[in-house]
């Protein structure tokens, strides 16, 4: 059965709502990013209640799109940079947390991924120092405010992102200073996620703890600083254990994860997925091959109709999750899709056929023996 790869598909997979196409690239607001323009909506137009009611959400709203330029010239910063150096730039999404931008790396080297990493946070740099030039020339209050409001965002975009842990900017800088002296990407991996966690405490231990043993009281503000640090965290630890399971595994195979799955159109019967003694593979509506059905010992799981349809008893699974490779492969992309989405089951194509579904217990298998 042939299907296209998930990134040539159309774009209503779940990044949010497509609001522009640059260069070819989908630019998405991801259904997070109205939470935190609501609050930052919030936390502006609330000084002008109740007299100036509609200076205030005005004004709130500005900022919060003022954010979201920032965070999109970051972004597009990032895309650009590594199309100069030939890698294939799939989606730009802004969310709750700023923002991604997803690529295929393909060959590249420690110097490109530190470029790319560092184009995000000096774009921010620059609009900073432009939009200071630019104060400086500036009377009008309400224009004045509005180059205030780009120059500290920015800034704190820029000083932000440019900190070397994992999983900012500056830790992608740092995994590629350590994989360029010591030729392991690997290692560069888990010395920036510990640089990651080792910033966390100290932003947690300064705004957080500090605050509290003086006495004062915790705001909103300091609460959020516990939030952020719990997503620094996080993207710290996913980079420690991503770079030793990629150290675990860098001798495997993909055909060592796996194990045979068949393709069977979504309109079979049940039945013949549950005769079938391997995993059963069939397509989504928009030809993507990401539902699975697996029914151990051939057991009709109960209340299903052996009768029904197969798209109908399957399990989806992530579109990044679909990977187009040749089972004599390095099984590096297999663990970097289960690490990146968290969901443990890979299908595998090659040449736009389904004929495998790797796991993450296989994977951990297949290092352990090793």
């Amino acid at each position: 059965m042939t299907t296209r790869a998930p990134e040539q598909q159309p774009e209503e997979s779940g990044h949010g709502v497509r609001i522009a196409r640059v260069g070819g690239v989908p630019v998405y607001l991801a259904p997070s990013w109205f939470l935190i323009a609501a609050v930052i909506v919030a936390i502006v137009a609330t000084p002008y209640f109740p007299d100036r009611v509609g200076t205030g959400l005005a004004i709130g709203v500005t900022q919060a799109l003022l954010l979201l330029v920032s965070v999109l010239v970051h972004e597009a910063a990032h895309a650009v940079t590594a199309r100069l150096f030939h890698m294939p730039v799939i989606r730009i999404v802004a969310n709750l947390w700023g923002g991604h931008t997803s690529f295929e790396p393909g060959r590249t080297s420690p110097g490109k991924l530190a470029a790319v990493a560092a184009a995000g946070p000096a774009s921010n740099a620059v609009l900073a120092v432009l939009a200071w030039l630019l104060l400086l020339q500036t009377s009008g209050d309400r224009t004045s405010a509005l180059l205030t409001g780009l120059v500290i965002i920015n800034g704190s975009l820029a000083v932000l992102n440019f900190l070397p842990g994992m999983p900012l900017d500056g830790g992608q800088v740092v995994e590629s200073l350590v994989w360029k002296a010591t030729g392991d990407r690997n290692k560069g991996s888990v010395v920036a996620g510990w640089c990651g966690r080792g910033l966390t405490v100290l932003l947690v231990l300064w705004f957080f703890v500090r605050p509290l043993a003086d006495g004062q009281q915790l705001g909103f503000d300091t609460i959020w600083v516990l939030v952020i640090g719990s997503v620094l965290w996080t993207g710290a630890t996913q980079s420690i254990n991503r770079g030793r399971a990629l150290s675990q595994v860098e001798s495997l195979r993909v055909a060592q994860v796996m194990e045979p799955a068949v393709f069977l159109d979504p309109q079979a019967p049940v039945q013949l997925a549950l005769d079938h003694p391997d995993v059963v593979v069939t397509t989504d509506a928009r030809g993507i091959p990401c539902l699975v059905f697996a029914a151990p010992g051939g057991v009709v799981p109960p209340g299903l109709d052996p009768a029904a349809p197969l798209v109908s008893a399957v399990v989806r699974i992530p579109d990044d999750n679909v990977l187009e490779v040749s089972p004599e492969a390095n099984a590096r992309t297999v663990v970097e899709a289960i690490q990146t989405t968290g969901f443990p089951d890979v299908v595998l194509t090659w040449h736009g056929r389904v004929y495998g579904i790797a796991h993450a217990r296989l994977v951990n298998e297949a290092a352990a023996r090793n």
